[in-house]
Formats: structure tokens, C-alpha cells, sequence
């Protein structure tokens, strides 16, 4: 192989580097992770809830900076599968907190129903997938099999980028180009009559957190209630 060694070779197809530093000190040791320590206990911290979000409210598990920033973009820009199953890892464990303190139902009791936040067609083909919906699939395998990851929406095609807009105008984009998927609507609908079930919106980023409360209404007017939302990062 012209004197490469098989290890250079291998670091070539399998990246070794913390998907949220990149610092290469890591050999996925943090739970089968490819994450550094540091960040591993960054990316641990006790979620919180985004400011001025009630219907429902949403939790991040941490701030736009430092691990939750480095995984988002690596995930989003750089599309390392790695960095997806991180961020799943993330949402999981955000997850169960909300579990823990009550705010949704252990899904090893009753179904969870997983609503990733809708995107458009074109921005998923440029991240090679909706991210967002992978990150809720890994979530989801990591809950277990009463978790339900149900993608009942997607954004029409020349949707505005959230980017720079106001709660309301995020809110207003929103309303005005959601586009329901029937079938996986249904779906949620029938899941969410187990009693005791509950629906949850998984999103990455939130800054006001009105694109999250305005698909929860959306969905609302159809019949399913969302109980809460959780985000990766809070800008």
C-alpha cells in the first residue's frame, strides 16, 4: 500500500477525533462514543428549560457553546454519522430527566411518541438526511421499544431559513408552510390513545423556542397534544 500503514489507513475511513472538540484523544471509549472526556462530561450536564417557552415547554441540555455547539455542527455541517449518534445520546438522556421529574411518561410504561421538528426536502438532501429525525431515531433505539419516532411534518419547498427572525415571525413561517404527512399523523394519533402516553418534539437548536411551540400548536389543531420539547442547545 505504498509503505501506509494499516492503522493511517483505517483513521482514514474512521475518524478518531472528539466530534465536539476535536481533539484526537479518543478511541470511542466514552461509551462507545466518539467523544473526549471533557466533553462527555460537558454534554452529561442537567438540562434546562428555554426561557419564555410554555406551550410546551422546551428543555436544552445545554447552551449554543463549547460540546453541544462542536456536536450540532459536526452533525449539520460536517455530517459525521458519529456526531448524529451523539446528539441522539444527547436527547435521550435529556429525555429521561423529563421522565424523571415527570413531565413524560417512562416509555418502558406507556409509548413515547418522538416528533422530530419539521425541514425542508432541500435541506436534508444537502446534510445528507434530516438530521434532526436520525438524531430522534438514535434517541429513540437508546429509550427502548416504547419509544415511537413518528415524523408527521416536514417545511414546504422555499421555506424561510429561521435564521434572523423574530418569535413571531418563526411562528408565522411556520404556520404557513408546515405540510402534515397524514398517514404518520394518524400514526401518532393512535399511539397517543394508550393511556399514559405522551409526545415529545425533538428539535437541535431553539432560540426562542417559537418554531417549536408554533409546530406544537400545529399539531395540537390535529389531535395530538405535545407535552414537551427538547433541543441539543439553546441559543
Amino acid at each position: 500500500m505504498g509503505g501506509v500503514q494499516v492503522g493511517e489507513l483505517a483513521g482514514l475511513v474512521w475518524r478518531d477525533d472528539c466530534v465536539a472538540c476535536a481533539r484526537v484523544e479518543v478511541a470511542r471509549a466514552v461509551d462507545g462514543l466518539a467523544l473526549c472526556r471533557q466533553c462527555a462530561r460537558d454534554l452529561r450536564q442537567v438540562p434546562s428549560r428555554v426561557a419564555g417557552t410554555a406551550a410546551p415547554p422546551v428543555f436544552a441540555a445545554g447552551a449554543y457553546g463549547g460540546a453541544h455547539r462542536g456536536v450540532v455542527l459536526a452533525a449539520k455541517d460536517q455530517r459525521r454519522p458519529d456526531a448524529v449518534r451523539v446528539a441522539g445520546a444527547v436527547v435521550a438522556g435529556t429525555v429521561r430527566h423529563l421522565v424523571g421529574v415527570g413531565l413524560l411518561t417512562d416509555p418502558r410504561l406507556a409509548p413515547l411518541v418522538l416528533l422530530p421538528a419539521p425541514t425542508t426536502g432541500r435541506a436534508a438532501k444537502n446534510r445528507g438526511g434530516c438530521i434532526v429525525r436520525r438524531t430522534a431515531g438514535v434517541a429513540g433505539r437508546q429509550l427502548g421499544a416504547g419509544a415511537h419516532v413518528v415524523a408527521a411534518a416536514t417545511l414546504a419547498p422555499g421555506t424561510r431559513d429561521s435564521v434572523g427572525l423574530g418569535r413571531r415571525e418563526r411562528a408565522s413561517n411556520i404556520a404557513a408552510n408546515l405540510r402534515v404527512d397524514a398517514a404518520e399523523l394518524r400514526t401518532a394519533v393512535r399511539i397517543l390513545r394508550t393511556p399514559g402516553a405522551t409526545a415529545c418534539i425533538v428539535d437541535d437548536v431553539s432560540t426562542t423556542g417559537a418554531t417549536l411551540n408554533g409546530f406544537a400548536a400545529a399539531l395540537a389543531a390535529r389531535g395530538v397534544a405535545v407535552r414537551a420539547g427538547v433541543v441539543i442547545a439553546r441559543a
